[in-house]
């Protein structure tokens, strides 16, 4: 296995962990301060969260299918990244793309010396 596909794996049991995380402390709010209580959230707030996670998927998905595209390499990797990272995957592209570039520029001058 390779090292990114290694790292893949680390960042989706993560992700998962994460998400996990996320609906346990809603169960352990709810026992803490009684399922009246917490059940009593505005449903203006729970609807503006909902459109808000959509909203963030799609952007993720759309900043993932864009990295496919444009990468030249490991194109599913970083359609990987592109959906759980979204824009933060997409400012390590362009950084990485900038090391690569600077990284063949030295080849570059010292093939042309010759």
């Amino acid at each position: 296995m390779k090292h990114i596909e290694k790292f893949l794996i680390v960042i989706m049991i993560l992700t998962i962990i994460s998400i996990s995380g996320t609906f346990l402390s809603n169960i352990l709010l709810a026992r803490l301060y009684g399922a009246a209580e917490y059940g009593q959230m505005l449903l203006f707030n729970k609807i503006v969260a909902s459109i808000f996670l959509v909203f963030r998927f799609l952007v993720h998905i759309c900043i993932a299918v864009w990295l496919f595209v444009t990468a030249r390499e490991n194109k599913w990797a970083w359609l990987v990244l592109g959906v759980f990272f979204g824009l933060l995957a997409a400012i390590f592209f362009y950084l990485f793309h900038i090391y690569e570039m600077l990284r063949a520029k030295p080849e570059v001058e010292a093939n042309s010396n010759i």
